[in-house]
């Protein structure tokens, strides 16, 4: 006892700990309330243990203890998770004791639990019976195997395991002494075992219906049955799963997420793989008493208990827990082998099988080593009845132990059969703690990595995120709030479709998603201080800034040019790649995100979309600059336009009207559609199909970004190839991308929106980019292309279009980069407007790349 009271104890003092520790706080956040409920566990155990040391000396010295320990881990453990639970839990821990005091002081009873077996068993069936009239649920919805009385609810079925193992011990013992009449004896215990089978399968109570069957069986072998009954459990376990799957949804149900845990993790399958994953996070050690997340598992103070102290006190913690229940297992059949009285024998067993196979069912689906039977861990499981009847099994042992004298009603059964169920039990305990490590180890980091693991959003709100900052290291997103109280906050809310946002209930998007080991401290600690953080208060160290390669300044522009109108508009580096400006409208504010989702979700103008890099529209006849790069006597300027198209000028469908007299410039300036069709034609698809494949029309770019995927040249219609219109769609990213290679020198390049995490050592490391830049077309060829579409007085070319999609919805685009001879940065300009809307198009263009040579010809 005095080992249980020390770790009781300790554990105690740990959980008043906790809370300061994890709100890096001091003596205002000490926990003291579950110290009345150790306080209760100490007073009542004091008192128990003096009574049975005063009326029975003599017996086993180990099992107060191993129910004292075991049944004061899950007080706390259920205390620590929901208060108002634990302190119930108390009152029933009180009133066990307080039974156990009565069985302890007047051992007679056992004799008296046999003489009357059939009326105990009896009164069982009946009370488990009215639940099927007048069972509740105490939650409200759900099965109906509580009954209500006196404002308690409890479980007839609990208190009936213990009354079919005492009729079982009284029967066997009465009846079971002449060999070759076993079917006699036979008969009549199937049939009563078999009428509380279908009071618990007509309840949908599985679980323990399972646990009936077994202890039956297993009694039945140990008390000296044919060894039939060892090899046909087995056969007759698959039969009732079998049987149950095809005649129980509740079982299908949990045979199917037994087999296919990961088919539906947010569904029919995520008690399981939350279980899993709170074991993953518990590794070897735990994440500490009070630190860790176990509250977020489902039911986790009572069917999933085990895998709460797995998150908390790691593997060797459960471990420990496993070893209590073969202490506890151990010391009964030795209890069972050393008396010579046939009733307490049989007792003794069935209440070590009841411990043992109760255990390892639900230690098994914690795991994932066997299907969910929603039946409670002994001692540890919230639940008043499963506790009293738990503790009332102990208690029976422990009075057994005390009477090995005889009665004269003696039956020798062979030792070996004690010994082979026992090491059954105990193997498949060994197996449970194999199968945890593997949960611990081996699969920990995929588990803990799931995007149905959702501690994050707890790291979240106790340590604070890196920031997210433009180019010149101006705050775009912050934190505010205190410890426990973190939330994020924007300087520029219509950068919220780029950045992203966090919820803990629609999860990431944006930069926030695909920055997240940045921005929450998991990569760019040494290994050292990420230890420590988790070590001490299992938490990640403080988030990493970001740095964007946005300009915060440029965006704002664009921002206000796009006001009112849906589209997008991308401004980029076209020799580095880095992404200058990125905007995307509508948009949305994050912060108000729970209270507008369901609008967001329905609005048609998609606020929650990212434009710039999701949206898809048709290129139109933006494609002329790029389709010309192959037409040898446009770019060389041999053949003028009236001697190449045959269609007059009011026929050349152009965003803008040209000015005359027509120039190969005017006419892919301002976007025609009719001409671009004419010279593609003559290029012929395979050439363009190439071309548009070196442009990186048919790779979806990789950035720091979702982007939407990229459409297979073998799916577009041809004629879509000459026209741009129809199926053929890019984003606006792909278009900058492929508009830069114009400006620079034919050189594709890769994409860069984040240029760099604030290490906590060096400073600032700049992070790679995931696409390299790619030498696409000759310098030479580009060069002429560029000289052809320049605008005189202007540094840069242009091209605006007009185009119509699928759905007979207007596009316009205007794309723009500088000039061959602009002696500073390249640039490249994307603007996409959802309307029919060419001049307009072009003013925001024109000011925003003007802004743009004039910013990075300052900051050269």
């Amino acid at each position: 006892m005095i080992v249980a009271g020390v770790v009781i104890l300790t554990y105690g003092l740990i959980l008043t700990l906790a809370p300061a520790i994890r709100y890096h706080a001091g003596l205002e956040r000490f926990q003291f309330q579950h110290w009345i409920g150790i306080l209760a566990w100490f007073l009542s155990f004091s008192v128990l243990h003096h009574q049975t040391q005063r009326h029975l000396p003599e017996s086993d010295p180990y099992l107060l203890p191993l129910a004292a320990l075991l049944s004061g881990i899950g007080l706390l453990t259920i205390w620590r998770l929901f208060p108002s639970l634990g302190l119930r839990q108390m009152a029933w821990l009180v009133l066990a004791c307080l039974l156990g005091l009565i069985v302890v002081n007047f051992p007679r009873l056992l004799q008296f639990l046999r003489r009357y077996k059939y009326i105990w068993l009896v009164l069982g069936l009946l009370l488990t019976g009215l639940t099927i009239f007048l069972g509740t649920n105490p939650q409200g919805e759900g099965s109906t195997r509580w009954l209500y009385v006196f404002g308690i609810h409890f479980q007839p079925s609990e208190p009936l395991k213990l009354l079919l193992i005492a009729y079982l011990a009284g029967f066997f013992t009465d009846q079971l002494t002449v060999r070759g009449k076993q079917f006699e004896v036979f008969l009549p215990t199937l049939v009563v075992t078999g009428l509380a089978l279908m009071h618990l399968i007509f309840q949908g109570d599985l679980g323990t219906a399972i646990i009936f069957m077994l202890i039956y069986l297993a009694m039945l072998f140990t008390s000296g049955g044919s060894l039939w009954v060892f090899w046909l459990t087995p056969v007759l376990i698959a039969i009732a799963g079998l049987a149950g799957y095809m005649l129980t949804d509740i079982v299908q149900l949990r045979i199917d997420a037994w087999l296919k845990p990961f088919s539906d993790p947010t569904g029919a399958t995520y008690q399981v793989v939350q279980s899993m994953i709170a074991i993953a996070e518990g590794n070897l050690i735990g994440t500490g008493a009070g630190l860790g997340s176990p509250g977020l598992i489902p039911v986790a103070v009572s069917d999933f208990i085990f895998s709460a102290l797995a998150e908390e006190l790691g593997l060797l913690g459960i471990a420990a827990v496993i070893v209590l229940f073969f202490l506890l297992i151990y010391r009964g059949i030795k209890i069972a082998a050393s008396t010579n009285n046939s009733f307490y024998r049989h007792l003794s067993l069935g209440l070590t099988f009841y411990f043992g196979i109760q255990g390892i069912l639900i230690i098994g689906g914690n795991i994932g080593l066997l299907p969910l039977t929603g039946v409670t861990l002994p001692l540890l499981s919230y639940g008043g009845s499963s506790l009293v009847v738990s503790f009332l099994g102990v208690l029976t042992l422990l009075t057994i132990s005390h009477q090995p004298e005889s009665d004269n009603q003696t039956k020798t059964i062979p030792l070996p059969r004690y010994a082979l169920i026992g090491v059954i039990l105990v193997l498949f305990f060994i197996i449970e703690i194999i199968g945890a490590s593997l949960l611990s180890f081996w699969f920990s980091p995929a588990l803990v990595d799931r995007p149905e693991n959702p501690r994050w959003i707890i790291d979240d709100r106790f340590v604070q995120r890196g920031e997210i900052v433009d180019r010149d290291n101006q705050t775009i997103i912050t934190n505010t709030g205190i410890t426990g109280n973190f939330s994020r906050t924007s300087d520029h809310i219509p950068l919220y479709p780029v950045i992203g946002y966090t919820d803990p209930v629609f999860g990431q998007t944006g930069i926030e998603a695909t920055m997240f080991n940045y921005l929450r401290g998991k990569i760019g600690y040494t290994f050292a201080t990420q230890f420590r953080q988790r070590l001490l208060y299992n938490q990640p160290p403080k988030g990493l800034d970001v740095r964007l390669t946005i300009d915060l300044g440029l965006q704002r522009s664009a921002d206000d040019l796009l006001e009112g109108y849906q589209g997008a508009i991308v401004i980029m580096n076209a020799a580095s790649g880095e992404i200058l400006t990125m905007a995307s409208h509508p948009y949305f504010d994050a912060a108000y995100l729970q209270e507008d989702w369901d609008t967001l979700l329905v609005d048609e103008t998609a606020p929650l979309l990212n434009r710039a890099t999701q949206g898809l529209y048709p290129p139109g006849a933006t494609l002329f600059p790029f389709i010309i790069i192959d037409d040898a006597l446009i770019s060389t300027q041999l053949q003028e336009p009236e001697d190449r198209l045959t269609v007059k000028t009011a026929d050349l469908n152009c965003a803008l009207k040209p000015q005359k007299p027509l120039t190969w410039q005017s006419i892919i300036a301002n976007g025609c559609q009719t001409a671009q069709m004419t010279v593609a034609a003559d290029v012929g698809s395979d050439a363009l199909i190439n071309l548009y494949a070196d442009l990186g029309f048919f790779t979806s770019p990789q950035l720091h970004l979702p982007v939407a995927d990229a459409a297979a040249s073998n799916t577009i219609d041809l004629n879509a190839f000459f026209s741009g219109e129809g199926n053929f769609k890019l984003s606006p990213l792909q278009m900058t991308m492929a508009v830069s290679t114009l400006s620079n020198q034919g050189v594709l390049p890769g994409p860069r929106i984040v240029n760099a995490y604030n290490d906590p050592v060096e400073g600032w490391s700049t992070l790679p980019k995931l696409q390299a830049n790619v030498e696409t077309f000759d310098a030479v060829s580009i060069n002429r292309v560029n000289n052809l579409l320049r605008q005189s007085n202007y540094p840069y070319w242009q091209v605006v279009s007009t185009v119509m999609t699928e759905d007979q919805q207007p596009v316009t685009w205007f794309i723009a980069g500088t000039s061959a001879d602009w002696q500073g940065q390249p640039i490249a300009t994307v603007v996409v407007l959802e309307l029919d809307a060419p001049s307009l198009a072009e003013s925001i263009g024109r000011a925003l790349i003007e802004e743009a040579i004039q910013f990075l010809g300052q900051a050269q």
